[in-house]
């Protein structure tokens, strides 16, 4: 009778075992409340989705497991009571005769997914502006971004504890995270009052030994770095976007990275205005009366002609086909392909200074084309 007793004391044992597993797997107390169950699932799930750490995806199809059994009241006492083999058939029976659990994938986007009523907020975006010459962005610019950013403690996942073992409901307020309080508005009158935990500061639970690591922050700071490419052509305040590269938090999604384009220009570069550059060229009185041929370089470094037959008045304009800024991808369509803006060079007449010097400057212009005139 004695061996039975043990056999079956062992057998208890064994299943209460078996039973703290998905309690230690979520890092929550065998007293944990289903918001407290549901509030660990969403922190730890974001922490090690599969699709940001493939190496965690052993622990993340746990994580689902332990939650489909606990967050189900049902399924948590045959749990607690009979162990994980007797939650999991009855699991596979409860629903429309035998239908399969809900797989771990369908169970994050139940949480996360974009039509989802409990979808958690996005962290913070933060925006880096790129400051980019002339040529940097005719010729386009690739460089790395190293940036500090606030992530989910990978020590405590979120907890802020030391371990599941040191997180207990608070007593004050049962886990609600709120107490009632009597309060007096006037003589004679006397009204309860609902008002955050002071014990737990609303969060239902308390914290006994707090991470090593995070020091109960619940988030530490990490180094990140992204290469950001910026197209040829990239509009003036064009963004790139590198989703989900900010701060998290246990309570939020990582932001975004938004790095925007902003065009430094220098004196005597082409100024652009959309993808049309422009640029004022000075020429001679002698080049105003007779023509000219100049050769200018490119940002890129390749050349190209200005070039005036005859007399040119002052501010005349030269129209120079595909010789502005590349047309960036984005911009294409609405460009109805074209792949380069245009340039527009303004010819600037620079005369001599005097009147005496004007008369000379234009009397040897002409004696060099063999145009003299004695009454000049």
């Amino acid at each position: 009778m004695r061996v039975v007793v043990c056999i079956l004391w062992l057998v208890c044992a064994a299943c209460l075992a078996r039973a703290s597993d998905y309690y230690n797997v979520l890092g929550v107390d065998r007293r944990a409340s289903a918001r407290e169950i549901k509030s660990a699932y969403r922190r730890i799930a974001r922490a090690i989705h599969p699709d940001k750490h493939p190496d965690k995806a052993a622990e993340f199809m746990e994580l689902s497991e332990a939650y489909q059994v606990l967050s189900d009241e049902t399924l948590r006492n045959v749990y607690d009571t009979q162990g994980a083999d007797a939650a999991k058939q009855y699991q596979s029976h409860q629903s429309n005769g035998g239908g399969r659990p809900q797989s771990a994938y369908d169970l994050f986007s139940q949480f996360f997914g974009g039509t989802a009523p409990d979808e958690t907020p996005k962290g913070p975006r933060k925006i880096y502006e790129a400051e980019l010459s002339m040529q940097e962005i005719y010729n386009g610019r690739q460089f790395p971004l190293v940036f500090d950013r606030n992530v989910v403690c990978p020590q405590c996942m979120g907890s802020g504890a030391a371990s599941s073992a040191h997180i207990h409901t608070c007593t004050t307020c049962n886990g609600g995270g709120v107490q009632i309080v009597r309060q007096q508005i006037m003589p004679g009158f006397v009204t309860n009052m609902q008002v955050t935990c002071q014990t737990c500061g609303g969060a239902g639970k308390m914290i006994q030994k707090v991470c090593a690591r995070c020091k109960g922050e619940k988030i530490v700071v990490d180094e990140a770095e992204i290469e950001v490419s910026i197209d040829a052509g990239a509009r003036d305040g064009a963004e790139y976007v590198f989703e989900g590269m900010s701060d998290q938090s246990p309570d939020t999604d990582a932001g975004d990275i938004a790095v925007i384009v902003k065009t430094v220009s220098m004196p005597g570069d082409f100024r652009r205005n959309g993808h049309n550059l422009y640029y004022t060229m000075p020429i001679s009185l002698e080049e105003a009366l007779f023509g000219f041929t100049h050769r200018l370089t490119h940002y890129d470094g390749h050349t190209f002609t200005v070039q005036r037959t005859g007399v040119t008045q002052p501010g005349h304009v030269v129209l120079i086909i595909d010789e502005g800024l590349p047309i960036a991808p984005d911009d294409r369509e609405a460009a109805q392909g074209e792949t380069h803006g245009d340039l527009f060079v303004t010819l600037n007449v620079v005369l001599p200074e005097t009147r005496g010097s004007r008369r000379k400057a234009l009397q040897e212009a002409l004696v060099q084309h063999g145009q003299a005139h004695t009454e000049l």
